[in-house]
């Protein structure tokens, strides 16, 4: 299981282990081991659950949804046991009762434990296991009930090559195919669902998730090939399916996006069935998901403002392309003062806020000025994140000059303390002039500012749940100006900054410094004032 948060499911684990005396493993993904999901296996190891933590070779993931009960049934599909998938997503939960297909699966586990850690917690209660001697049906009110299947076939990944060699020629001789992909870059995939598209009615239903950053120029491929694409977008839920129909009697499913990493790198099952009644029951499903979704469209913003920066004579003298403006206003403390100016306001959703934020950063031609109050510590599966980092660094490689300040908490306690500082040390050896704020005055900006002339600014820190905006609400304006205005770097480059960025143990000291300095009092503080002195 790769993601494990459910209430309901973890209670049911642990009691059938401490109070049933059944055996239960976990294999779970070291996604799990963050500081917010280890106490979920923690409380599963306390009570006898058997816990670990599995990390395929290279930069794979466990990216499995499935489990095995009683040797006998199989549980599997594109749901992880989380409340979102419970009550809010597009996904879908097969009950396979079959006890081959159940070895083979057990088998796999067996073969992926090889490579994970028994998970450090708490030491297991002793319990006296005993078999469970049957198996229930469940219940016949159930959906999808009728639909059987008369043939079955898994692969567990890394294993591209045959799934390949059966799923291809299955596509390329199809009339019909329905997909619902949460998310889709293979490009062998890609280009058969395209070359198929003139001959085949070709459906695909995607995530918003896949209409962002890279993938919105190959949706856009498809698009043009006559796929009919679709995209779901809804708050706190996602299409999170991994299933594709082929002349409504194949289904393909199973945990496995249609990405080169799920096929040839991380632990994944995917399920070939044969029946017509299956077929049926997921065409359904889908029908229901595009009904709820929107027609593709490319939404390319208009980024160039009316008068073109490269046009402005006073531009490279001002702000040269290859080191800081210092000619900026000093104000120190001083409110900064109002102006105004005249262009367009685009307002911009959650799902489109980092988009807009790529494409302006893409489009930079000679400076990026950013304040922001939370840029959040880079995660194993921050997609969203490390795109927009991407960009920065191409950015700076191709002679922009990006200035960023980052908040710095009063107290080491705030773990932004160590991200930020983190975020600088790896930045600034990218060629991005990072600038610490001082810890003393409260910086709380989330501002963008582009070529003088274009300006993200709202309430959406960088952070993996507010550019994803799949975890938070949030609210941005993307401001377009007539022209360019170099008071918007003023602005930013006036906010009181550490002085000394040449290294991580200068700053730290200095910021110590400054938090000792507004703690102190007396003698001490002017011992410390002399010290500052001396050391400009």
């Amino acid at each position: 299981m790769f993601y494990i948060s459910s209430e309901a499911l973890v209670q049911a684990l642990c009691s059938l282990s401490a109070d049933r005396g059944i055996s239960v493993r976990v294999l779970t993904s070291s996604d799990m081991e963050t500081t917010a999901n280890r106490p979920v296996l923690a409380r599963l190891e306390e009570h006898g659950v058997a816990v670990y933590v599995v990390t395929p070779p290279g930069s794979g993931r466990l990216h499995h949804k499935c489990a095995v009960v009683d040797g006998q049934v199989v549980l599997t599909g594109a749901a992880n046991w989380s409340e979102a998938a419970e009550q809010s997503n597009h996904e879908d939960v097969l009950a396979l009762y079959s006890a081959e297909l159940a070895g083979e699966y057990l088998a796999h586990f067996d073969d992926i434990q090889v490579n994970g850690n028994r998970f450090e917690g708490p030491p297991p209660s002793k319990v006296a296991h005993r078999p469970n001697s049957r198996i229930p049906l469940p219940p016949r009110n159930l959906p999808g009930m009728a639909a059987t299947a008369d043939w079955a076939r898994v692969y567990f990944t890394p294993a591209r090559q045959a799934i390949l060699d059966d799923l291809l020629p299955l596509l390329k001789n199809a009339h019909t195919v329905d997909a619902g992909m949460y998310l889709i870059t293979d490009r062998e995939l890609m280009d058969t669902l395209a070359q198929i598209a003139s001959n085949a009615t070709v459906r695909l239903v995607v995530d918003s998730i896949a209409v962002s950053g890279r993938g919105l120029g190959d949706l856009q491929t498809l698009w043009d090939a006559g796929v009919q694409v679709v995209s779901f977008h809804k708050d706190r839920a996602s299409m999170h399916l991994k299933a594709v129909v082929i002349d409504n009697r194949h289904v393909w499913t199973g945990s496995a996006n249609w990405t080169t990493t799920a096929l040839d790198g991380n632990y994944e099952d995917v399920l070939w069935l044969d029946s017509p009644a299956l077929a049926r029951l997921y065409s359904q499903k889908l029908d229901d998901t595009i009904a709820e979704s929107q027609s593709f469209e490319t939404k390319a913003l208009d980024l160039t403002a009316p008068d073109d920066s490269r046009a402005d004579s006073e531009f490279c003298v001002e702000l040269p392309a290859t080191g800081p403006r210092t000619n900026f206003t000093d104000l120190g403390r001083v409110p900064f003062p109002a102006f105004e100016g005249t262009g367009k306001v685009v307002y911009l959703p959650d799902e489109e806020m980092q988009p807009a934020l790529r494409r302006l950063i893409q489009t930079a031609r000679q400076s990026i000025f950013i304040g922001m109050y939370v840029f959040s510590e880079q995660k194993s599966a921050a997609p969203f994140t490390e795109e927009v980092i991407r960009d920065l660094e191409a950015a700076a490689r191709r002679g922009v000059y990006i200035y960023m300040v980052l908040y710095t908490p009063p107290s080491t306690a705030d773990r932004l303390d160590e991200h930020h500082s983190n975020w600088a040390e790896q930045l600034r050896r990218a060629g991005i002039d990072v600038r610490l704020a001082l810890p003393t005055v409260p910086l709380h900006m989330k501002t963008i500012v582009v070529d003088l002339s274009k300006v993200i600014v709202g309430s959406h820190n960088w952070s993996e749940g507010a550019l994803s905006g799949k975890r938070v609400y949030e609210s941005s304006a993307l401001i377009i100006l007539d022209g360019q205005e170099p008071k918007l770097a003023d602005f930013i480059l006036s906010r009181p900054t550490i002085s000394d960025m040449r290294s991580r143990d200068l700053w730290r000291q200095e910021i110590t410094t400054l938090r000792h300095l507004v703690q102190s009092g007396g003698t001490a503080r002017e011992t410390l004032l002399e010290q500052l002195e001396n050391a400009e």
